[in-house]
């Protein structure tokens, strides 16, 4: 189930002259030994192709005001807000005609040829050889 976790609902703690917010604290739901960690701009007025991934965790840090969609519900995210999708959970993304939005998407574990389109038939393992 995607949670979203709001940076508007942490509280900026003053740190020797810089501030900080602790904005989410995730599970996983299993062990991990990698992480993908991806740098996203995504031009003003335009919506990305829709996807899910089958086996991996997505977690999606806001740099800019944008909004993203996951399943049937719309999000509208601001600077420093943090969205993560499980497996089988459809996203994509949306911009506002004159913004560019970047984000970071942190893909755990770290599978590179895990993303599905809709229509798309899901990947399946090799079968045992006898």
């Amino acid at each position: 189930m995607v949670k979203v976790y709001r940076a508007s609902d942490s509280e900026l703690v003053g740190m020797g002259g810089y501030g900080r917010k602790y904005v989410a604290d995730v599970k996983f739901r299993r062990n991990l030994d990698t992480a993908g960690f991806i740098w996203v701009k995504v031009p003003g007025g335009m919506k990305t192709d829709p996807h899910l991934h089958e086996k991996l965790e997505e977690a999606f840090v806001f740099l800019d005001e944008t909004s993203m969609g996951v399943g049937g519900t719309v999000y509208h995210v601001f600077e420093g807000d943090v969205i993560v999708v499980e497996p089988g959970e459809l996203h994509w993304f949306e911009t506002s005609k004159d913004n560019d939005a970047r984000f970071i998407a942190v893909k755990f574990p770290n599978l590179k040829d895990d993303k599905v389109e809709p229509g798309q038939a899901p990947s399946k393992p090799p079968r045992p050889r006898k």
